[in-house]
Formats: C-alpha cells, structure tokens, sequence
C-alpha cells in the first residue's frame, strides 16, 4: 500500500500508467479490460475498487447508472486531474463508502497488490456493502498469497467458476485460455490471471 502511494506522486504521469499497466510505455493503450464473464444487470451503483488514474471508467459507465472510484489519498489527487471520465464520486474516504450500498463491486488487478490484513479488512467490508464484487487478479499476490484462497477463506464470499486470462496482443483486451474450478485456483502457485464473479455470504438469495 505504501509503495502504490509513492508511484501515486511520481512527477511523470506515464510513469504512473506504466505502474499501473506493465507496458504502457511500450504501446499497450491504457483502456480498460471488458470482462469476459457476465455481470449481474442491471446495475445502478458500481464502486471501482482501486480506481487508480480511471483506466476502468470508460467501460463502467456504460454498464451502470452510477460509478464511483476508491483508492489511496495519492491516486485519487492524480486521478482527478488525469481521468478523462466523469464520474459521480472519487474519494480515498473508506468509512464513508463502507456505510453505503453498491449492486457490484470491481476489483481489477488491485487486490495482489495489498497486504494480507488489509485485504481481509476490504474483503468483508465489500461483502456488506454489494451482493457480488468481479475480481479480476493474479493468482499469487505481491506476498505470495493465495488471492482467492484468501478472500474465500474471510467467509464473506462464494465463488463461481474461475477463467484463467492473459493480454491478447492484438486486441489489446482479454483472452480466454480456460475454465478453472475454484479449488483448482484456490491451490494454485503459478503466476497466471483469472476472473471470477464472487456472491456474498451477507445477502439473502
């Protein structure tokens, strides 16, 4: 977390990009990932989890009515200044955000970037607050955890079939290379990416 705040302040916004999107300086456009695997619909209120300079915002607005961006202090100053798209909140305040209501959390390539103890915090505070978070990460976090083996053992999430993804070179978006059970990803040590749609515990069916 710390590390992230530090890049947040770099004086080269591309060097930011470059951080958040290994290979932007080298051409690969700073769009955002559609994902591969259906969303619930409709959705009135999304909150990008680690919103970063805005990568996901063109593509969130135009699946729910309302967006709204979390991240550090750091990131969220250089994301007001940076993001093309406007969107209903930007804020760094995660107690005001926790005592709200989402229909779908987004967590795009940010949670193998935080600490076990402060994931597991998020985690549960995400299962309050929405019905289903997309998660889209690789499989062992900068700690060499588990992702998914930590989120799922928090209690606060269920997860559904898991599908393994890379960059596709061409397209600049994801390509599907399989489906994996969650039990397979939850034992996993490579290094690959996967997508998964978690239902939390806390809400009625």
């Amino acid at each position: 977390m710390k590390d992230w705040s530090q890049i947040a302040q770099a004086a080269d916004p591309d060097e930011v990009r470059e951080r958040i999107l290994t290979g932007y300086r080298a051409g690969k456009p700073f769009t955002p990932y559609v994902p591969t695997i259906a969303l619930p619909h409709p959705l009135g209120t999304v909150l990008d989890f680690g919103c970063g300079l805005g990568r996901n915002f063109p593509y969130l607005t135009t699946i729910a009515d309302e967006v709204t961006g979390f991240d550090l202090p750091p990131m969220i100053e250089r994301c007001r200044a940076l993001a093309d798209q406007p969107i209903a909140l930007l804020t760094s305040d995660w107690d005001l955000l926790r005592a709200r209501r989402f229909d779908l959390v987004v967590a795009t390539l940010v949670l193998q970037h935080i600490d076990a103890a402060a994931c597991e915090g998020y985690v549960r505070d995400a299962a309050r607050i929405a019905p289903a978070m997309y998660l889209l990460s690789r499989v062992r976090s900068d700690d060499d955890v588990n992702v998914l083996d930590a989120i799922l053992k928090t209690g606060a999430f269920e997860g559904g079939p898991c599908v393994a993804v890379e960059h596709d070179e061409g397209t600049h978006q994801l390509r599907v290379l399989g489906i994996r059970l969650v039990e397979e990803v939850r034992a996993a040590s490579d290094g690959g990416h996967y997508e998964v749609l978690l239902r939390s515990t806390r809400f009625a069916r």
